[in-house]
């Protein structure tokens, strides 16, 4: 009995560790992807901002007027009243203001090669110089002609014996050469964000959990972003030999007092570090109930042991996927047709009617109560659509060992991206054959005010239907909006860095949140140029560098990408789709509908043509 009690201990002991290893691996995986995110947007916001100021330098107006200005702060005659607010200074700003406005920043500074402040929004700062030893040497690059992104400065440190300081947070600034006729650099603009506003929000997007905290900090540790700038951040002193990232898994407290892990990454090219917080308590909360369960069966050791063996295979339970078959309420599964991060879809029966059908399966792994509500939310809005373009909700349930699914009809076809990957352009009857049904899809959801926000070749069927070929049904409503509720819960938050951004509209990829019909508009441009020319929009190595593309670049014409005649209107027509400004756009998807039908009169696409495609390549199972 001893022996085996002790064999039941170690038992215990080794499934304690395994399951706490298990976690901590999990959430370090999890806030380095978060981290990765966080860098993301950082750079994609400062690329943008990079643009806009160079944009302002370069204008003949702004060049004009700062060239003027400093005429006069070089005239050995000039006075501090004629520099500071005489008629040169009011021509900069009158300038400067409708530009700056535009893109929503605070303040501005003009800066001589000396280093010395010769315009800005602060008229008590006006003529003084900057801080020689912290902030002039970093703006060495800039007027060697180079745009940078500056971080965070309190004014202390940024500006020489000023008579008295601004009150407020400090700004993050991006500073960009000015250059005369001949295109020497003759000053440098700086531009700046306030670091509690649009630079603390863009850190703050894609916080962990309740209690995540995720900011900026410097090199001597200072916190620079949020509602705790100046703050010291203990997670700084925890680098060690000059890395330039790590996680530490052991509690410490942070700057709030509070048990904490994190994870952290330094950013030389911007002089910042970015880290990333959650609460010990959150991080590890399902090792405080394994903890309960050890304490409160101490002394029954059987029991114990036989807890804690339940609990182990729970968690095998939960990383496994699905076995083979198994039954999900009245659906007996089949084989699995397809997956994705969230979920898992099945071909399954149901067993009474043995209706075949799509059952898909939320992976227990990721069922909380974000994905939870996302996974019910998509069932709801997707089963209040009808239209035939649409994929038909049957069934949504949860089995008694907690497994959320819902049931769907099951559809005998293809992608769009296998139907291109497989046989590249498609001719320009059939592609209008399909355009069509997928604007008509959408018109309904817009018509219920729900924008789908996930229109993508991969989710875009189509399908030999009833008789029928080549039916175009709209699948995974998981990102759908409802913009007819206006205070209705954003799931979607960190969207702007899990998707791909080929298919987002430019607004969507500035600000998620910020989206309305005309954003699947977008999107069916996008999917329509892939399918007349066979190839993606924009190439670009990485996503950074795709979102780049995609909110600054012209996407080239249809009728010269693709290999195929297109006819002009078409072309006209995929080109509006894909304006940079929403207004620019159709800005109703049944005006779309319409331009396709009449297009699709003169370009007919049959069902013969149809079932010949099919019979010859029939899609495989």
């Amino acid at each position: 009995m001893l022996a085996s009690a002790a064999v039941l201990l170690g038992l215990g002991y080794w499934t304690y560790r395994a399951v706490e290893g298990s976690v901590r691996e999990l959430r370090a995986a999890s806030m380095k992807n978060l981290l990765d995110s966080e860098v993301n947007s950082l750079q994609v916001w400062v690329r943008e901002e990079i643009g806009d100021a160079e944009r302002i330098a370069r204008d003949p107006r702004v060049r004009d007027a700062v060239a003027a200005l400093l005429r006069v702060a070089l005239s050995p005659q000039r006075s501090q009243a004629e520099l500071c607010a005489g008629p040169a200074r009011a021509a900069l700003e009158v300038t400067l203001r409708p530009l700056l406005r535009e893109i929503g920043d605070a303040t501005f500074n003009l800066i001589s090669r000396g280093g010395r402040l010769i315009a800005t929004r602060f008229v008590e700062y006006c003529g003084l110089r900057l801080n020689a030893e912290r902030f002039l040497p970093l703006l060495e690059p800039v007027f060697a002609g180079e745009s940078r992104f500056l971080r965070p400065f309190n004014d202390a440190d940024r500006v020489a014996a000023p008579a008295r300081l601004r009150r407020g947070p400090p700004f993050a600034w991006i500073a960009t050469p000015v250059r005369d006729a001949g295109e020497r650099v003759i000053a440098v603009l700086s531009i700046a964000e306030p670091a509690d506003a649009v630079f603390a929000s863009i850190l703050q997007a894609a916080r962990p959990g309740e209690s995540g905290d995720a900011y900026a900090y410097d090199e001597h540790g200072a916190i620079l972003s949020g509602a705790w700038a100046g703050e010291s951040a203990p997670l700084h002193a925890r680098r060690g030999g000059g890395e330039r990232e790590g996680v530490v898994l052991d509690p410490y407290l942070n700057h709030r007092g509070v048990e904490t892990i994190g994870v952290w990454r330094w950013l030389p090219e911007y002089g910042l570090g970015v880290a990333i917080e959650i609460s010990a308590a959150e991080a590890y909360a399902p090792l405080r109930y394994l903890n309960i369960a050890f304490g409160v069966v101490f002394g029954a050791l059987v029991i114990a042991v036989a807890a804690a063996l339940a609990a182990g295979l729970s968690v095998l339970r939960l990383r496994n996927q699905v076995g083979e078959a198994r039954r999900l309420g009245a659906y007996a599964l089949e084989e699995r047709i397809g997956e994705g991060g969230m979920a898992v879809v099945y071909r399954a029966r149901h067993a009474l009617l043995k209706r075949p059908c799509a059952v898909k399966l939320l992976r227990p792994a990721r069922a909380n109560d974000e994905t939870i509500a996302r996974f019910e939310r998509e069932v709801q809005l997707a089963s209040q659509l009808a239209h035939p373009n649409t994929v038909e909700i049957f069934d949504y349930g949860r089995t008694a060992d907690g497994h959320f699914y819902y049931a769907m009809e099951y559809l005998d076809g293809i992608t769009l991206a296998e139907l291109v990957s497989r046989g590249g352009a498609v001719p320009v009857p059939r592609a209008l054959h399909v355009l069509r049904q997928l604007c008509a899809g959408l018109a309904e959801a817009h018509a219920r005010g729900l924008v789908h926000r996930d229109v993508k070749p991969e989710n875009i069927m189509v399908c030999r239907r009833g008789g029928e070929y080549d039916v175009v049904k709209i699948l995974d409503f998981g990102l759908v909006k409802s913009i007819a509720e206006p205070h209705s819960r954003d799931l979607t938050r960190t969207l702007r860095i899990l998707g791909t951004p080929l298919y987002m509209a430019p607004e969507r990829l500035r600000n998620p949140a910020d989206v309305d019909a005309r954003a699947d508009i977008y999107a069916v441009g996008a999917v329509a140029f892939f399918l007349l020319t066979g190839r993606r929009m924009f190439d670009a190595p990485d996503d950074l560098a795709l979102t780049t593309r995609v909110l600054n670049d012209e996407p080239p014409r249809v009728a010269a990408a693709a290999a195929q005649p297109v006819p002009l209107e078409l072309d006209l027509l995929v080109q509006s789709c894909l304006e940079k400004k929403r207004e620019d756009r159709p800005q109703r998807v049944t005006d779309l509908v319409e331009a396709l039908e009449a297009l699709t009169q003169e370009h007919r696409w049959t069902q013969r043509e149809a079932e010949s495609w099919w019979r010859a390549r029939p899609p495989p199972r």
